[in-house]
């Protein structure tokens, strides 16, 4: 079992705030995969939309409250962060609530399960990062390789749903513009993004891997070293035994 560390107090609320965001994200999943067999597509908005909505604002009040207890500086990668939290809170609520029609289509059944399953990983492997400074192995490899799955299928299910709000508001309005401008806008703003993921899965996971490999091949060359020379030693006390 990794070893528990103490952690002084903002650590503390960090690790709570990732464990209580990991719970909310799985019970949204498990209340998913209830509903959807048994009510429908069609009516699953009924059982499960204002959870689900309220649960989407996770990463952005996240990021604004953790970013104000850490007192950290803000990097680039926070920005994106930052930018990701307030695109789903837009999603939920000046896409999705404003037309409650278009969540009775499919996109919006796909959009739940890949956000649900990307936090719930997502959350659960910085739990065990600030808890135990390290992670299951599964949870590790997941963090870094679900986004070929979840990234995709919630980039699809975004798109289609804003396409469908298209029809509940008015022609030539502020609003249509701004809806279609972000449409359009999805094409290179998820190229640079995927770019990103794989850059950040080449750093924090195939880095890792050639580490640890390294340091196995270090420490079998060691052992076989230490093992050869006790062979070399047992060897000359022979031969200095015979010869006496």
């Amino acid at each position: 079992m990794p070893n528990l560390y103490p952690l002084p107090t903002n650590q503390r609320f960090v690790f709570f705030f990732n464990s209580v965001a990991a719970t909310l994200w799985f019970c949204c999943l498990g209340r998913f995969l209830i509903l959807l067999p048994l009510v429908g597509r069609k009516f699953l908005p009924g059982g499960i939309a204002d959870f689900f909505h309220i649960v989407s604002l996770t990463p952005l009040f996240g990021f604004l409250l953790l970013k104000s207890i850490l007192y950290t500086n803000v990097k680039l990668s926070d920005l994106w962060a930052l930018f990701n939290g307030l695109k789903m809170a837009w999603i939920c609520y000046g896409v999705i609530f404003p037309h409650p029609k278009i969540a009775k289509h499919t996109s919006y059944s796909l959009l739940i399960s890949a956000w649900c399953i990307q936090y719930v990983i997502h959350y659960s492997y910085h739990a065990f990062r600030i808890k135990t400074r390290s992670s299951p192995w599964f949870l590790f490899w997941l963090q870094y390789h679900n986004f070929y799955i979840t990234y995709p299928v919630g980039l699809v299910a975004e798109m289609i749903l804003i396409f469908l709000s298209l029809m509940f508001v008015e022609d030539d309005s502020i609003y249509e513009y701004v809806l279609k401008f972000a449409l359009l806008s999805y094409i290179p703003v998820a190229y640079f993004a995927w770019n990103n993921l794989r850059k950040r899965r080449n750093l924090k996971y195939t880095e890792v891997l050639s580490k640890r490999n390294r340091s196995k091949l270090q420490a079998s060359n060691t052992e076989s070293s230490a093992n050869t020379s006790g062979v070399s030693n047992e060897t000359q006390e022979t031969e200095l035994r015979e010869l006496s």
